[in-house]
């Protein structure tokens, strides 16, 4: 199986790209190459991407929450959904349009399932790129999920994170991010500790108030107060450190903290940490975790 780091994929290519990080390979559309924030493939030239995600969850319980209203309610506007003539077994072909920064992108989906994992396969591009449509459908439609497959997931990603002393644990590796808990399982309501790579750069004179709004961000994040908020440097890049009180899902009080650091670029690294339990002491696991990152 031919494996690609960031190189071209040609016209002519016909071979199935293993996609670092996940136990899934597809022969990408012409002028897209293997990303190196995010397990996938992309197309700067015109701002397409794929990606792949793996979640623990039954397929039919996910297609369900595919519904008009739901995607709605997300700033997402269903367009079609049905199901797809797939070679790995079940599948659902779902077309998604969405704004975003002043732009009008579509999103093209395929979601199918192996065993209690569900592979969501997202094609995104511009609105004003709709002609690569059918070239995307091809590519999603090429993949092949197995199981036996090595995804490194700690290899696949572009940073690494020191958890030693603490009762963190590494748990899952989505879109390039790494999630860690000290159950070993994501979703939980115990602490949760997550570091990700950014898709788009931020510049100079707004990174400091990008910082205050993506605490925002969050789900439920609305509610976030921002009691302290410190310039930091780590990895010789810079940018913010945050600690604010959040409200979990149930009311209860949380611990939000939160690092964004950012290179000469303007791409940065998002580095959280929740916690609703020993939050004194998990804001100084945090703290120390946050300042052993590293870029490979």
């Amino acid at each position: 199986m031919l494996v690609l780091t960031s190189q071209l994929c040609s016209a002519q290519n016909t071979s199935l790209i293993t996609i670092p990080g996940t136990k899934c390979s597809m022969i990408p559309p012409d002028g897209f190459v293997t990303a190196a924030n995010f397990g996938g493939f992309q197309n700067a030239a015109i701002g397409a991407s794929i990606m792949i995600n793996e979640l623990p969850v039954k397929y039919e319980t996910l297609i369900s929450s595919f519904t008009k209203e739901a995607l709605l309610s997300k700033g997402m506007v269903l367009v079609s959904k049905q199901p797809s003539d797939f070679s790995q077994g079940k599948a659902m072909l779902i077309n998604i349009t969405q704004a975003a920064n002043g732009i009008s992108y579509i999103k093209q989906m395929l979601i199918f399932g192996k065993n209690n994992t569900t592979i969501i396969v997202n094609g995104i591009y511009p609105e004003g790129s709709k002609e690569i449509e059918p070239a995307m459908k091809k590519a999603l439609l090429s993949t092949v999920y197995d199981a036996n497959q090595s995804d490194d997931p700690l290899g696949a990603a572009i940073f690494t994170i020191d958890t030693k002393d603490t009762d963190f644990t590494f748990t899952k590796f989505v879109s390039g991010s790494l999630l860690y808990s000290v159950e070993g399982k994501i979703p939980t309501e115990k602490p949760v500790f997550i570091i990700s790579p950014s898709f788009t750069a931020i510049p100079l004179a707004n990174q400091k108030k990008y910082a205050e709004d993506r605490i925002k961000a969050f789900p439920g994040g609305e509610n976030n107060v921002i009691k302290q908020m410190n310039d930091i440097s780590i990895d010789n890049m810079k940018g913010y450190e945050i600690i604010a009180d959040g409200k979990t899902k149930k009311g209860a009080h949380e611990l939000i903290y939160q690092v964004i650091i950012y290179d000469q670029q303007g791409n940065y690294f998002l580095i959280v940490g929740q916690s609703a339990e020993e939050m004194d002491n998990n804001l100084t696991v945090f703290k120390k975790m946050a300042r052993t990152f590293k870029r490979k």
